[in-house]
């Protein structure tokens, strides 16, 4: 019995385990942050509206004709940049979400300083500033607006993750190409050296052909040579020789033969009558 109870209430302590642990993430799946939509996204859309047409107003009463609808749309163009940097830069990171910023601030500042102006001329409530509104109208609002935007893009383009990826993509593809073209170069190399060797193979091929010609030719002339000295050897008159020699151009140390003296005539008949027997 003991053991059954033990049972029983080891199974009830898990069921009220699991029944608080589900309580909790009840608890904690109904609990709601405060998100930058609803109402608060009505009311920064109607600031910003508000600010649109309170610098057209500016921009076109001091500026009037078709440059001040168009220095008004700029201004718009302006407001719709900076919503556009206060709704991005919660969904970005690093340098990039610092740009948005940055940029949404200055744009912020700028265009509540230029419906603060306009508001003070409606209202009059002060001395005119018409004259100083219409100088900085006709000559700084331009290019104060236009080029605020397009630093923003720039800058913005150039501190953007992409860019670092592009970057990285860049330096790899820079470093495979920067080999790709030390390998062409090296086998190029070896390729000329190859070749020259090659013609160079050649070139002993040729030269031991011609030395193998002059070696043949060699011993065709020693043999020539030999039989012409063994033809000459058997030649037994000196005298035939040598004009063999110098027919052939050939100089040679042979000695000629001494030439023997005929007898006198008047010795010949004492010598017979000598002999002769009485």
């Amino acid at each position: 019995m003991t053991t059954l109870f033990n049972f029983g209430r080891a199974i009830g302590h898990d069921f009220k385990r699991e029944q608080t642990s589900e309580d909790l993430r009840l608890e904690v799946a109904n609990v709601k942050l405060a998100g930058t939509g609803g109402f608060l996204s009505i009311v920064k859309y109607l600031c910003f509206a508000i600010l649109g047409s309170l610098n057209f107003h500016l921009f076109y009463s001091h500026l009037p004709g078709i440059w001040g609808v168009g220095l008004g749309a700029v201004a718009i163009l302006f407001e719709c940049c900076a919503i556009y940097f206060w709704n991005s830069q919660n969904r970005s990171a690093g340098s990039h979400q610092r740009a948005l910023q940055a940029f949404a601030v200055i744009f912020t500042v700028a265009s509540f300083v230029h419906g603060s102006a306009a508001l003070y001329q409606l209202a009059g409530v002060g001395p005119s500033l018409h004259l100083p509104l219409e100088i900085y109208s006709k000559f700084l609002a331009f290019p104060l607006l236009f080029g605020l935007m397009v630093l923003a893009v720039c800058v913005l383009h150039y501190v953007h993750w992409q860019t670092r990826i592009s970057e990285a993509q860049a330096e790899t593809q820079l470093r495979a190409a920067r080999s790709r073209a030390e390998l062409i170069t090296e086998a190029v190399d070896l390729e000329n050296k190859a070749q020259i060797e090659t013609e160079r193979l050649h070139f002993l091929e040729k030269k031991l052909v011609l030395e193998e010609q002059y070696v043949s030719v060699i011993e065709k002339f020693v043999a020539i040579k030999s039989r012409g000295q063994r033809a000459l050897d058997r030649i037994e008159d000196p005298d035939v020789r040598r004009e063999i020699n110098a027919a052939l151009g050939r100089t040679t140390t042979e000695l000629p033969a001494p030439r023997r003296i005929a007898p006198l005539p008047s010795s010949i008949p004492a010598a017979v009558g000598d002999n002769d027997p009485k």
